[in-house]
């Protein structure tokens, strides 16, 4: 039997560099990737911004992970999808609460919450809001992830107090000003050995941040673009600059 090839990427710093538009040479090489592989998204963000990805670059993916994996779809299918339960949600939502934490809160349609932007370059056709009633309202929503926002001199000790108190979610920088909520055990990596379990799938995997190791643990080769920390390119097999030069390395 012949085992599919598939190439996946992260997003923001890494396929869309600047988080705001990918590159045409970016695009270019993804495209003449997909002529002889199937071609895989794995992000933090939502199906609904991988869309708007795919929109952006005519290519459509073969597979969409969302939420770092608490979302998975293939070929248009959902075959997993998994909320941050009620239990959970609840004490993480009076914690951020309590502390006046700049944050928002993923429901797959719209980021809810106290964060605010005006880079409208970034948000992907998501839209920002914060109605009254903010915190009831969203423990009565089916939420996929949390983004926590510090300032970055606050990020590694936020981060830490999280994962003492919060031991039943899944917690994880993806930034230097962003903590990422998903529920226990919900990882890319986790997402991709779901994705293998209906797909024979040689991996390769390109990403730049905390929550792409799990990624290249599964992956069977693994890129990290190089403006990532230390911690994360240990994880890789290889570093490259920029998204488009995967393309020769795996030719």
């Amino acid at each position: 039997m012949t085992i599919e090839k598939m190439i996946i990427t992260d997003l923001d710093g890494t396929f869309v560099k600047d988080s705001r538009k990918v590159a045409s040479i970016d695009q270019q090489s993804l495209l003449d990737l997909k002529e002889t592989m199937q071609v895989g998204i794995a992000t933090g963000r939502s199906i609904k911004e991988i869309e708007f990805i795919e929109e952006q670059t005519g290519i459509k993916a073969d597979v969409k992970i969302g939420f770092n994996g608490a979302v998975v779809e293939v070929g248009g299918e959902r075959i997993f999808e998994q909320t941050i339960s009620k239990d959970s949600l609840e004490p993480i939502l009076a914690y951020i609460q309590e502390k006046e934490l700049v944050f928002d809160a993923l429901d797959g349609d719209q980021r809810i919450g106290t964060h605010k932007s005006e880079d409208i370059e970034r948000l992907w056709n998501m839209q920002l809001v914060e109605p009254e009633g903010l915190f009831e309202l969203l423990q009565q929503k089916k939420i996929f992830k949390i983004n926590i926002r510090p300032d970055a001199d606050k990020s590694d000790q936020l981060l830490e107090d999280l994962s003492v108190r919060f031991p039943d979610l899944a917690i994880c920088k993806s930034g230097e000003k962003r903590i990422e909520i998903t529920p226990k055990n919900i990882t890319k990596g986790h997402a991709l050995e779901i994705v293998r379990q209906h797909k024979d799938l040689q991996i390769f995997s390109v990403g730049d941040s905390e929550n792409d190791i799990s990624m290249f643990q599964t992956s069977n080769y693994s890129f990290c673009m190089s403006h990532a920390s230390a911690q994360v390119k240990q994880y890789a097999s290889t570093v490259i600059n920029n998204f488009y030069e995967v393309k020769k390395l795996i030719a």
